[in-house]
């Protein structure tokens, strides 16, 4: 076979396009567990209980600022992932001033406030909140008034969750990498053997090279930008789609769903990826008969073990990384093949 720059170009464009298939295919697995454990309300309680004390975080969570954020799924209230600062400072102070006794008299609001919790610390049951004494004091030492207090420690609370989101990007890397694993191995996506089949089977390449171009014309980065999708989950449930404010001819996915609406559309998506998988017709997969056994034709079993660790360690990279990719390839390949002017033409 004789090999040139444009097979080499068309056999990157179909790589990289399998693992942003197959990347995307794992990023809606994980999503989809995301969603089901809650992990990241599960963290928020953690950091929260870190931060207030167990006793003062059972009576944040019971706060009815609190729990009007719950959203109720299939008969039960899924406990908040997320809580904003503003949130966090107006449910906290609230706490706090109903523990320090009676409002100071001839003082306005806020102030009142601010005075009762600097005496907040001299209350007979300040040990039950000792945790969270240990944090205001410093904030309170530096604070003139109730808005400055108030914005110092939003502030704070910005910065522990930034640290509390670190928590979370580590587990979800975690939930990548050992789904990328389980891809890999149930599917049998081989790197080595698929890129031996891509040149030497010119029909896969070209159905790979079109599908690629057509995926990044489309802007399918994400399943939200994936056009394609977007229609498949429009004729699967209108309900969750409407149309794009600026082109009335054009569908999105609604901006804000609820939680059962957002399972939906990852599972959707899921088994979307499956079929376009399908589709492809690619090289992955056990051959369940024949003679040859699990392995699929032409694939060396002793050199599948690195095959499969190139694999996960791709997918790892997530779908934007290998999207921005093919981008920037697609763009040169097309640039490569475009014709050149006629000099000729504007005589």
């Amino acid at each position: 076979m004789h090999i040139n720059i444009s097979t080499l170009l068309d056999v990157a464009i179909g790589l990289i396009f399998i693992f942003f298939v197959f990347s995307i295919f794992v990023s809606g697995i994980v999503e989809l567990i995301n969603s089901l454990i809650e992990q990241r309300a599960k963290l928020l309680r953690i950091a929260l209980d870190k931060l207030l004390g167990q006793a003062l975080a059972n009576d944040f969570f019971d706060h009815q600022l609190t729990k009007i954020k719950q959203q109720r799924f299939a008969g039960f209230l899924k406990p908040i992932n997320y809580l904003s600062a503003e949130s966090f400072s107006t449910v906290l102070i609230d706490l706090l001033t109903r523990s320090a006794g009676p409002v100071p008299s001839g003082l306005k609001p806020t102030e009142a406030t601010f005075d009762r919790i600097k005496q907040f610390s001299s209350q007979p049951d300040a040990e039950k909140f000792k945790t969270v004494i240990d944090l205001i004091e410093p904030i309170l030492a530096k604070s003139n008034n109730f808005q400055m207090f108030k914005s110092e420690l939003e502030k704070w609370y910005n910065g522990y969750m930034e640290q509390v989101s670190g928590w979370f990007k580590r587990y979800a890397q975690g939930v990548v990498w050992g789904v990328s694993i389980a891809v890999t191995l149930v599917l049998n996506v081989d790197t080595i053997h698929l890129t031996n089949q891509l040149f030497n089977d010119n029909g896969l390449r070209d159905r790979l090279v079109e599908a690629a171009v057509k995926t990044t014309s489309d802007g399918g980065a994400s399943f939200k930008k994936d056009a394609a999708f977007v229609s498949h989950l429009a004729r699967y449930d209108s309900s969750l789609v409407k149309k794009d404010s600026l082109d009335s001819r054009k569908i999105q996915i609604k901006p804000s769903l609820t939680s059962a609406d957002s399972l939906v559309v990852q599972a959707v998506y899921v088994d979307f990826v499956k079929s376009r998988v399908a589709d492809l017709k690619l090289p992955v997969g056990w051959v369940l008969t024949g003679k040859q056994g699990p392995w699929l034709p032409g694939q060396d079993h002793l050199v599948a073990l690195l095959g499969w660790v190139l694999t996960v360690a791709a997918l790892s990279f997530g779908a934007p990384f290998w999207f921005d990719l093919l981008l920037k390839l697609v763009n040169i390949r097309n640039t490569a093949r475009r014709p050149t002017g006629n000099a000729n033409s504007t005589k």
